[in-house]
């Protein structure tokens, strides 16, 4: 999330109250309908979005997970006490789908390669009608030719190809041109011009191409006859009939004419290798024959691109590598499993190396799997002194990663550490859309106990869409000060580091006279910072202020006094980098609990922008 986009919130924030209102009251849900009025006001995705989650209210017949109903604050505490423990079991379930080991599936969900080709072929590649083809299109019945005559005759006209072949030209007769290529119908019209006409010159295009029917059939996911114009040809053909079935050959796709093939397809020619010299060009009465599919073979895991690949008769397990893009660097090649069929029965093929390829023919239904060494790539940047992305072996931890990129620089600052995961990023992501429905649940309440004219939405609506467009970053929060702990923290696949470097500033924002950085001063408290930002604003809420600290912990802060001390509570302590967020007073009413989660996720971005930021300006 960047400065403006923050300082834009804030603004919105300012205009108004913000209030999110729960249900605390019975209410029947089918006999509420939502405030059209309100409704209007919303932005297109919030509305889109609260008009279909109100929809899965009504048809939602599952107990569990009703809408926010309560009969009582007692129902209340119940249902969210439910909510929770459905939310931790969610997150449990998700992460050991995350930590699960994928090398198990043998191919299970791989796509068959090329399966996607022709959904995103038609919008590219549709036959049209050229009127400028190329020399070697063969002319015939129904094309236009466009003859122009420059010299003692000056003549231009459009001549069609006739039921029997030719043009008729003045003082010339007819041309037989049918079966020609436009290079040398040309050649032959000026010829008899010149003969015809001294010292006339003739000028040959194409004016318009014929149109053609022909039949697509075989394993087409439509067949049927399509009409196309003669500049077609067999992938344009199949194209417009949808591509191949389910149990259509992407090997062997043939154009017939007159009962003969006279040019076959291979789609992997086009996908893999970037052969695209179809030089046949559809007539009417062709015939494009899709085959049925023989062969398919699954190849998985350390490969560049696994899928399942349609393999043709003369093919060896080498060609399947080829097919897939090629190992991996981590590829173990002592480590390859076959899985084939074998009278009833799955059983496997031993391939003590990668030479084995060449000599072993695959079957159909074969599976193959290649093993990775347990080893993974992780990035560092920052503050190091060796930036880069560095291979992990199994077991290496955030320590090892920092000693390969050798060591922090000398002003780094550990303790304002970026540690992105990818697992972390999903469950993120999984409570986000979590949050985002909470959020969609109070403003349809607020629509249909039909309150929502009386007050000025725009703050919640501004805060629902900020949860909606917010990324994910996937930040785990790690102490680098700590090395016990960086020696603990196991690196996976696709870890990023990143290392800030020392930032003598505390940020400050919301309700509070000027936002922005203010220098950083030790042993301060809240106060101290909120006094040199000119103070809080009058609907500052002093009692839920949030702290981000710099290695991406969270803090609620209250000013609230303790009835047994005479000063504020001033127990946080703020660390150069340390945002301090003040936000706007909210109704009674309101939730404070869907507040702090959203100021926390927005703060967590706000932090890592931040931390980049400080890291560019000072390496400038």
């Amino acid at each position: 999330m960047l400065f403006s986009d923050f300082y834009k919130y804030n603004k919105k924030m300012h205009k108004t109250k913000f209030i999110i209102f729960f249900i605390f009251f019975s209410i029947s849900l089918f006999s509420q309908e939502l405030d059209d009025n309100f409704l209007d006001s919303l932005p297109d995705d919030i509305r889109k979005d609260v008009l279909e989650r109100a929809d899965e209210q009504d048809k939602s017949t599952d107990e569990n997970y009703r809408p926010y109903q309560y009969s009582s604050k007692l129902q209340q505490a119940e249902e969210l006490i439910s909510l929770k423990k459905r939310l931790e079991t969610d997150l449990e379930e998700l992460e050991k789908r995350l930590s699960s080991d994928e090398s198990l599936r043998l191919g299970e969900d791989l796509k068959l390669f090329g399966s996607n080709f022709f959904n995103t072929f038609q919008t590219s590649f549709m036959p049209i009608n050229e009127p400028n083809p190329e020399p070697s299109y063969v002319l015939d019945i129904g094309d236009v030719l466009k003859i122009q005559l420059v010299g003692q005759m000056d003549f231009i006209d459009n001549f069609p190809v006739g039921g029997d072949g030719s043009i008729n030209l003045e003082d010339i007769g007819k041309v037989i041109v049918a079966g020609l290529s436009l290079s040398e119908a040309s050649d032959l019209i000026k010829s008899k011009v010149n003969n015809a006409m001294f010292g006339t010159e003739a000028f040959i295009s194409l004016s318009s191409i014929r149109d053609v029917n022909i039949l697509v059939t075989g394993n087409a996911k439509n067949p049927g006859i399509y009409t196309l114009t003669g500049n077609s040809n067999i992938l344009q053909a199949l194209s417009v009939a949808g591509g191949v079935s389910e149990y259509g050959s992407y090997r062997e796709i043939n154009l017939i004419r007159k009962n003969e093939i006279i040019e076959t397809l291979d789609v992997y020619d086009l996908l893999i290798d970037g052969n695209y010299n179809l030089k046949k060009r559809l007539r009417s009465g062709d015939v494009v024959f899709v085959e049925s599919r023989k062969n398919v073979v699954s190849i998985d895991g350390a490969v560049k691109r696994p899928a399942k690949y349609e393999i043709t008769n003369n093919q060896f397990l080498n060609d399947v590598l080829r097919y897939a893009n090629g190992l991996k660097q981590s590829a173990d090649i002592q480590n390859i499993s076959l899985e084939r069929l074998l009278d009833g029965t799955m059983r496997s093929i031993p391939i003590a190396n990668k030479k084995q390829f060449d000599d072993i023919s695959p079957s159909d239904g074969d599976m193959i799997y290649i093993r990775e060494f347990p080893f993974r790539e992780a990035k560092i940047y920052g503050a190091v002194k060796k930036p880069g992305t560095y291979v992990m072996a199994s077991g290496d931890t955030l320590a090892d990663l920092i000693d390969k990129a050798g060591g922090y620089n000398i002003n780094a600052y550990p303790f304002g550490a970026v540690y992105l995961n990818d697992n972390a990023k999903e469950i993120n992501k999984r409570s986000q859309e979590i949050l985002y429905k909470e959020f969609l649940d109070n403003i349809i309440a607020i629509s249909q106990r039909n309150i929502s004219q009386n007050l000025d939405l725009m703050p919640i609506v501004s805060l629902t869409e900020e949860i909606k467009d917010a990324d994910p970053v996937g930040r785990i929060v790690v102490d680098l000060i700590d090395e016990n702990s960086s020696d603990l923290i196991l690196v996976s696949e696709g870890d990023e580091l990143f290392i800030p470097e020392m930032n003598n500033n505390v940020y400050v924002y919301g309700e509070i006279s000027v936002e922005g950085a203010v220098m950083f001063s030790p042993n301060q408290s809240v106060e101290f910072f909120v006094e040199k930002s000119g103070g809080y604003k009058q609907f500052a809420d002093t009692e839920s202020i949030y702290i981000l600290h710099p290695n991406g912990e969270s803090q609620s802060y209250t000013k609230k006094r303790n009835i047994f001390e005479a000063n504020p509570l001033s127990s946080s302590e703020i660390y150069p980098g340390s945002i301090i967020f003040v936000p706007r007073k909210l109704d009674e009413s309101s939730s404070r609990r869907l507040a702090a989660q959203a100021y926390v996720s927005i703060l967590g971005n706000l932090g890592i922008a931040l931390a980049s930021l400080s890291s560019i300006n000072n390496n400038n």
